[in-house]
């Protein structure tokens, strides 16, 4: 059920994509757009609550002062303010809660070319990768996506194989600015620095750390000063483990999902200011009506 709604849908949309473009890095890119923009919604939403909550902390400080010894009536007041404001305590993880599939469907969409982009079957991805293994070639025994990215980075090497197999698979070309996107990024450009093409993996690792952090920065500036010096601690630490978690995970995934994390991320930094802007002009017209 979760793949026919959600992930077949985002997988039509990506082979939409290659179909009339033919590049796919480039059809990754209008594909993370199109996913920002089916997911807006719901991160205005998110976005309007986070807003709400700032601008009702004041408010509620006040609220703790004075009923610091009456926890029963502090609760009720509290209860009180947020449906005066037309506020709810939980507006901001509904949303967050239903884009989970949503984005766990994108990125199997786009782990999953062969699949999504090209229709081929499980049977001709199995018929592939043992026929690539018999040549020569490393094919991963995990099966699942893993056995998938092997079968595509394959498929250059061996095209008289492709063709008596998956003839759909003839033309597909994973290189995108030098990089090959079906390549997941290793060290080994470390110890070889003469391997050009190893070396420009390490490009998509970097940029999703730094993106990742950009958009970081953006969410903490729309936000202001945190309220105590523990939020503040624990907003420091996540700004540098969100980052880094984005460059280990690009090491451990097609170069293809790591374009679409530093697209991702750089639309998220357009987008945080302008919904910041847009909610807090709002507050402070709401602010105004209510004096």
């Amino acid at each position: 059920m979760f793949t026919a709604l959600i992930v077949e849908p985002f997988g039509w949309v990506l082979k939409l994509c290659y179909n009339l473009i033919g590049n796919y890095g480039l059809s990754i890119i209008i594909f993370s757009v199109i996913a920002k923009l089916v997911t807006l919604p719901f991160q205005m939403k998110s976005k309007k609550s986070m807003m709400d909550m700032q601008r009702l902390q004041p408010k509620l400080a006040e609220l703790e002062k004075k009923y610091k010894d009456d926890k029963e009536r502090y609760s009720l007041e509290v209860q009180k303010l947020y449906k005066k404001e037309g506020v709810s305590m939980f507006g901001g993880c509904l949303p967050m809660l239903i884009m989970l599939p949503i984005m766990i469907g994108l990125y199997s969409v786009v782990r999953q070319p062969l699949t999504y982009i090209f229709d081929i079957s499980p049977e001709q991805i199995q018929a592939l990768a043992d026929a690539f293994a018999a040549a020569g070639a490393k094919i991963t025994t995990q099966g699942g996506y893993m056995l998938q990215i092997d079968v595509a980075k394959n498929l250059a090497e061996y095209p008289d194989i492709v063709a008596s197999i998956a003839p759909n698979l003839v033309n597909l070309d994973f290189n995108f600015l030098g990089i090959n996107l079906s390549e997941i990024p290793n060290f080994r450009a470390s110890i070889k620095p003469f391997i050009v093409s190893e070396w420009l993996l390490w490009i998509i690792p970097v940029l999703s750390g730094l993106t990742a952090w950009l958009s970081n920065w953006f969410i903490r500036r729309s936000q202001g000063k945190p309220m105590t010096e523990q939020a503040a601690a624990t907003n420091g630490m996540m700004n540098w483990m969100m980052p880094a978690m984005s460059v280990w995970i690009a090491f451990m995934v097609p170069a293809g999902l790591g374009l679409y994390w530093i697209v991702s991320n750089i639309l998220s930094a357009v987008q945080e200011p302008l919904l910041s802007a847009y909610y807090k002009k709002k507050a402070e017209k709401k602010e105004e009506e209510v004096k």
